[in-house]
Parts: structure tokens; sequence; C-alpha cells
């Protein structure tokens, strides 16, 4: 009998890594999501402010590589902050397709609020884990990043 076969076969839903990273994700997001609505926010739209406040990205293209969202998506999440005052569009001077996205007043007051809430609700979670616990966890998430091609290594912050 193949053993190979057999053990892919019966392989369980619950014996996979990426239905337990997937759940606690949603978890995650889910809870923060709760918290956001008070200000009127969604989890994509306060990644958003937040790469525009870090000055990470200045265009579409750019907000959509730091995220991890298709473009099309980002210029519907462009729509609703500009709708809320919390950024701007500014056509490049010569190309007029060439469009800066920049955070209004009221979008940076209102991050640094966001991102208080984000640290809260980080550490709600991280709390549960040893400091060297949490050292080992980034350094095995970017691991399996790094195996799907995904290198974080330069952008994910010293905690």
């Amino acid at each position: 009998m193949n053993t190979t076969k057999s053990s892919q076969a019966d392989f369980h839903l619950h014996n996979s890594f990426v239905f337990w990273i997937t759940r606690l994700s949603s978890v995650m997001k889910e809870q923060f999501n709760q918290q956001l609505q008070e200000q009127d926010v969604t989890w994509p739209q306060w990644m958003i402010l937040n790469v525009l406040h870090h000055q990470l990205a200045k265009t579409p293209a750019q907000i959509a590589d730091n995220i991890g969202v298709d473009r099309s998506a980002v210029t519907r999440l462009l729509d609703r902050l500009e709708a809320k005052s919390l950024i701007a569009r500014v056509h490049d001077g010569l190309d007029r397709r060439s469009i800066k996205i920049h955070i209004t007043e009221t979008g940076q007051n209102l991050i640094a609020e966001l991102n208080d809430a984000a640290v809260r609700h980080q550490e709600a979670f991280l709390r549960e884990l040893h400091p060297t616990e949490m050292r080992a966890f980034k350094m095995n998430v970017q691991k399996l990043l790094r195996a799907g091609g995904v290198e974080t290594a330069q952008v994910w912050r010293h905690m």
C-alpha cells in the first residue's frame, strides 16, 4: 500500500496551516474593523492612510504594491477616502495621467488616532506571547512569506 497516497487522501482541514492562519487573520481583521467602524474607516482604508502617512507610497500603483491589493480595488478605496476628505488626488504637472495621492490634514489627524487603536489591537493578541516567542514568530512568518515569494525584511519594522 502506498502510504503517501493514503496520507494525502486523509489530510484533514484542521491540520492545514492555511486554514488556521486564515482563521487568525479573519479574527484579527474582524476585531480591528469593529474598532475602525467608530471612525467610519475600514481595514483596507486604514492601510492606505497608514502607507501615505509613512510616505511609503505616492501613487495608486505604489499603494497597491504596498498593501497587496489590486489596482482597481485601490481606485475604489481612494474614491471612498477622497469622499471623506481624508486624501486628495493631485495631477502631476506635466503628465495629467500621473496622479499623486496626498493625505489631507483631516486624514493626518485621524491616522494618529487609528494607529493608536492599531497598536492596542495588536498588543491584545501579542501579549499572549513571551518576547522571545514573539521574535521567533516574526522570523517564522517572514520565512513562510519568503517561501511564497514575498520579501519582508526591508519593510517589516522592528518590534
